[in-house]
Formats: C-alpha cells, structure tokens, sequence
C-alpha cells in the first residue's frame, strides 16, 4: 500500500449533525457529478449528503477537490506551511438537489443557475447574523456581528455588496466581525464560467483571540466552488491555515474552523 493510499484511508470522514438536519437537500444519483467527483467519495456522498474531511499534518494536497476548469486555481491556492507552526486544512463537498433548495428558500424562485448562485456567493452582507454552534459556549451564537464589502484594502469605507453581472476576475475586499476572532479584512476573488463559481476568501490582518494572533496575512484561505450540474449542484468547500502555536490552538482552530465552515453551508441553502 502507498504513503497516500494509507494517508487518505486514515483521514477523518465526518458527517456534520447540521448537515444531517438538512437531509432533505441531499441529491440522489447525478452523472455530471459522478463525473467530477472521485469515485471513492462519490458513494458516501450520495448517501448522506456530505464528505468532509480535516487533516493538521502539513501535506500538500485537497483531496476532496472535483474536477473542474478551476481545479488548478483552486490547488495553487495552498498556504505555504512552517513546521513549526500548527498546519490545518479542512475540506467539505455537498450534492445539494435544486428543488429541495427553491422549497427552503425565499426566492420565489423556480429555477436556480450559476448566475443565482454568483449573487448568493457575492452578497456578503446577507452573512451578517448568520448563526454557528459555538463548542466553547456550548450554544447557537451570532457568527458575524457585522459582515460588508469595503471601497479596498487600505480604504475600509464600506460599500454596497458588488453581485451583479458575472463575476469573472472580480475582485472585492470585506471585513466580518467574528464573534471570537473580532474584526478581519478579506481579499476576495471571483471566477466564473458557463457552469461554475468559484470564490476564494483571503486574510489580509492578523487572526486571534485578543492580544493572541495565531494566523497572519495570507495565512488562511477559504475556497468556496460550486459547479451546476443540472438538477443538482456541486458544493465544494475548503479552508487551509498556518498558525502560530499557542496552548491549546489545536483544539481551538479544529473546533472553530469546521463550525464557521457548516456555518457556511447552512447559510448557503438558505438563500435561494
């Protein structure tokens, strides 16, 4: 047996109890996915909706990734890693069904297309309220505060959210106000095709909890691809770190990352 066949046999498949509340969403049997999806993800996938996946090692790679025309984009986008440091990278894929998502929604909607989904991906202010499991209180909490487009990098003047038209080779800046990392910038960055959105999500200030700043600029990137595959959609989601080690930072980030990260998704099937 191979290094990586071994490695991936013992990487962690974890089915999210919110996932699990969201069963009706689940698609059944999609060739276009089939197609894109590896083969040995695509059975757990249909079945229950999500594969996700969370590795603290250090090695290159997303193993969870589809294929797509981004795939590429998507993999130059890996945090360059410290040994030092405390490396964390999470993954999720979802087959969501379209009409399981226009019967949640509010839309009024009666179809869905990857135009639909570059406005749900590109209106950061509608994050703001969004609600996660917080493992440290034990409860439902407010993740963002405050969530919003800004004019730029150096210029924080807020702006309407930029969500019209197609979004290829757009890029925008937002700040959210995490409900226990307080206050961050992000660079965000589009592309999309005939029947894919992609988004990547990059810190640009320095990541903690209080005067403890665990994750520096550019040191944390959240990649967020969708691919329209007819009745269906493809959600694929990741986010790839490199933390300063603190005590007890291992815990932390597992449990806070892969919270934000259903946050996400839960909020995600909600807005068509």
């Amino acid at each position: 047996m191979s290094k990586k066949t071994s490695f991936v046999k013992k990487m962690s498949m974890v089915l999210f109890a919110g996932a699990a509340l969201t069963a009706s969403t689940f698609a059944g049997e999609n060739a276009k996915a089939k197609s894109l999806v590896d083969p040995k993800y695509y059975s757990e996938l249909t079945k229950k909706g999500i594969v996700s996946t969370y590795r603290d090692d250090g090695a290159k790679g997303f193993f969870l990734l589809p294929e797509s025309i981004y795939k590429n984009k998507i993999i130059e986008t890996q945090v360059a890693k410290q040994e030092k440091n405390y490396h964390y990278t999470y993954e999720a894929l979802y087959l969501l069904n379209k009409k399981d998502l226009l019967a949640k929604g509010k839309s009024g909607k009666d179809s869905i297309t990857i135009d639909d989904v570059s406005v749900v991906v590109r209106s950061v202010s509608k994050m703001q309220g969004m609600t996660y499991y917080s493992t440290t209180k034990k409860k439902e909490c407010v993740l963002y505060e405050t969530t919003y487009m800004i004019a730029g990098p150096e210029d924080k003047t807020p702006v309407a959210d930029k969500n019209t038209g197609n979004a290829d080779g757009q890029i925008s800046y937002c700040i959210q106000d995490d409900n226990s990392f307080g206050v961050n910038t992000y660079k965000l960055s589009y592309h999309q095709s005939e029947d894919s959105l992609y988004c990547n999500f990059c810190i640009l200030d320095k990541m903690g909890i209080g005067p403890f700043k665990a994750i520096y600029p550019e040191k944390m990137k959240i990649n967020i691809l969708v691919i329209d595959c007819g009745e269906d959609l493809l959600l694929y989601m990741n986010t790839d770190l490199d933390s300063v080690k603190f005590p007890g930072i291992k815990g932390q980030i597992t449990d806070s990352m892969s919270a934000r990260m259903n946050a996400v998704y839960n909020w995600f099937i909600t807005q068509f």
